[in-house]
């Protein structure tokens, strides 16, 4: 079965224009992120997505949906290679993935975790850092890292865990807005 994208490592100098695929719907003239779709009828095209803030791009295909994830940059376009207009655009400055068994997505950014679901549906996180995540991992169903923490002298990181089943969050560094749980001996 032929792949429904390439990634290029430049825009094509021959063939049909790109097409340029913004957040802003207007055309940009410097090269972002490019990738060639397929469609179903034997043609192609190529779109110049616009970056995001970070250095982190990815196609992501979710096992029997239409719908594939594009990351530029750490911006996110839901795209379909039958379409050149994005389904949906979220995010900025995504750094990095994990691939769940069933081909769930979990992306992390500086300050929380999106699960991207195999129709595309996407959940945030409440946030987790103040700036930093870093060492994230998945095992068991929950995702596990570090959160920086710029306003404790002792350590700058922070370890937390998310569990993808219900969002809850333990530990981080950003805790306005959540309930901190103690150990039941803790009394102060």
């Amino acid at each position: 079965m032929k792949s429904r994208f390439e990634i290029l490592a430049s825009l094509p100098v021959y063939g049909p224009m790109y097409i340029p695929v913004t957040e802003s719907k207007n055309g940009f003239s410097s090269e972002g992120f490019v990738v060639r779709f397929h469609r179903v009828d034997g043609t192609d095209w190529v779109a110049n997505f616009e970056k995001g803030w970070t250095r982190f791009n990815l196609v992501h295909e979710f096992p029997g949906y239409p719908n594939l994830l594009v990351v530029a940059g750490g911006r996110c376009y839901v795209m379909n290679p039958e379409s050149t207009e994005p389904v949906a655009i979220f995010g900025i400055y995504y750094e990095g993935s994990l691939t769940l068994s069933d081909g769930r997505l979990i992306l992390y950014d500086l300050t929380e975790i999106t699960l991207v679901e195999l129709n595309c549906q996407f959940k945030h996180s409440e946030r987790i850092s103040w700036d930093g995540i870093k060492e994230v991992s998945l095992k068991d169903g929950l995702v596990r890292g570090l959160a920086y923490d710029p306003i404790q002298d002792a350590d700058d990181w922070k370890p937390f865990t998310l569990d993808i089943s219900n969002f809850e969050i333990n530990g981080g560094s950003y805790l306005i807005g959540r309930e901190v749980k103690k150990p039941w001996w803790k009394i102060w």
